[in-house]
């Protein structure tokens, strides 16, 4: 399996709005967001820091100004039904999921802007409200089911604070 992404440093930052401020940690990957089934992505497409969840048992998720941000029309190729998902204290709440995949991005020098497709099945669902509250903590996420699809292997180095991540 080839090298990807080499000990890409973990996203740090402090939340100064607590007392005494808090420091948060996460393992986030570099990806392009776009429109499903196209050969590659645009040279000139935004990439987005994009959270690596755990816990998340879908594919990914995210708020509606992330796909905005990606320069993806959140109404255009919804995924008819959407879903319902859960949050970590057990709320409940109807999305709708736009249809994308997720391209990840090389960091290695060998490779420059090399991506990787990650299909997304069934899309990405997303919260679809106008404004996001606050955008270290509301940040788009990949499950862990993204990952295993795509056939990658990630190890997060926590000693160091990194994460390295080879594809197939």
């Amino acid at each position: 399996m080839p090298l990807f992404i080499d000990r890409l440093p973990f996203s740090f930052w402090v939340d100064q709005t607590r007392t005494p401020p808090t420091t948060h940690w996460a393992v986030v990957l570099p990806v392009i967001v776009r429109d499903p089934n196209l050969p590659a992505p645009p040279p000139n497409a935004p990439v987005q820091q994009w959270v690596l969840d755990t816990g998340n048992r879908s594919a990914a998720f995210a708020w509606r100004r992330h796909l905005i941000d990606a320069g993806l029309d959140p109404d255009a190729h919804l995924s008819p039904g959407g879903m319902t998902i859960t949050s970590a204290v057990g709320g409940k709440t109807a999305v709708p999921i736009r249809l994308a995949e997720l391209w990840l991005v090389s960091n290695v020098p060998s490779t420059p802007k090399a991506v990787w497709r990650m299909q997304l099945y069934p899309g990405i669902p997303f919260h679809d409200v106008t404004t996001l509250p606050d955008p270290q903590f509301h940040r788009p996420l990949i499950g862990l089911y993204t990952l295993r699809m795509a056939g990658l292997r990630v190890e997060i180095d926590f000693a160091a604070d990194v994460v390295s991540v080879w594809t197939p």
